[in-house]
């Protein structure tokens, strides 16, 4: 993360500077430019970039509810795992033999294959099938057990299903792109009003549009790391679903 971090804040401050030394280097240039960007009031570029920050935190703020929504997803993920094991050890031993080992090997496939590329590509189609072999395999091996068992199972296994959607749709759940082009035009705006507005002092004009071009890389990488829950130094923890999954697999030894 702090690579990527480092990264975003190289890249607004120099595109600042270059827009510090374009303006300068512009209104240099001809002698009427200056006169027509003097009528530019510089505090007016103080709530311009108040404006902007507000509409980040607001943004930010909508976002980080998916940080509790992905872990709550995750855990009802391994509630529904444990769940579906304890209820199989109600049934007959011939029901049960080998139960443990694909509830297991469920969860296996949704941490090493699903896990590490679902913010990006979405959903795997091998832990899809395994969630599907799970829902026939409960319908067979539980045919001949109570329907009050066979009910609780088939509901538990929709928690199981949801519980999987919920998480694979908040990661995949990114601010739409033309979001982001509006955030980014804001900012290039909210730079080059302050580079207009110091053009004429090409020392202040630099120092002024490098610290506002690092606030605003700043901001904006945060808003860029909340928007993946499941990405990064900050990621929600796969340790509840990991956990069932060792559980289960002890289980099934």
């Amino acid at each position: 993360m702090w690579l990527s971090a480092l990264f975003a804040y190289l890249i607004a401050t120099a595109a600042a500077l270059a827009l510090s030394v374009a303006a300068t280097a512009w209104m240099r240039r001809r002698s009427v430019r200056l006169a027509g960007v003097a009528g530019l009031i510089a505090t007016i570029g103080s709530p311009m970039m108040a404006g902007f920050v507000v509409w980040l935190g607001l943004t930010a703020s909508v976002e980080l509810r998916d940080f509790s929504d992905a872990d709550r997803a995750v855990r009802s993920e391994a509630s529904a795992l444990y769940t579906l094991n304890a209820l199989a050890a109600s049934a007959a031993p011939t029901a049960t033999a080998g139960w443990s080992a694909q509830l297991a090997d469920y969860g296996h496939k949704a941490l090493t294959r699903e896990w590490p590329a679902m913010s990006w590509t979405g959903s795997d189609a091998d832990t899809g099938r395994q969630l599907h072999h799970l829902r026939t395999e409960a319908l067979r091996r539980f045919a001949a057990e109570s329907p009050d068992l066979r009910t609780a199972l088939g509901q538990t296994l929709q928690a199981l299903s949801a519980a999987r959607d919920n998480r694979l749709a908040i990661a995949t759940g990114h601010l739409p792109s033309v979001v982001w082009s509006a955030m980014l035009i804001c900012a290039f705006i909210v730079l080059t009003f302050a580079a207009l507005t110091h053009a004429n002092q090409p020392r202040s004009s630099r120092w002024i549009c490098l610290l506002m071009g690092l606030f605003i890389g700043v901001q904006l990488h945060a808003v860029y790391v909340i928007d993946r829950p499941f990405v990064g130094a900050v990621a929600t923890s796969d340790a509840p679903l990991r956990h069932a999954v060792q559980r289960l697999q002890d289980a099934a030894r």
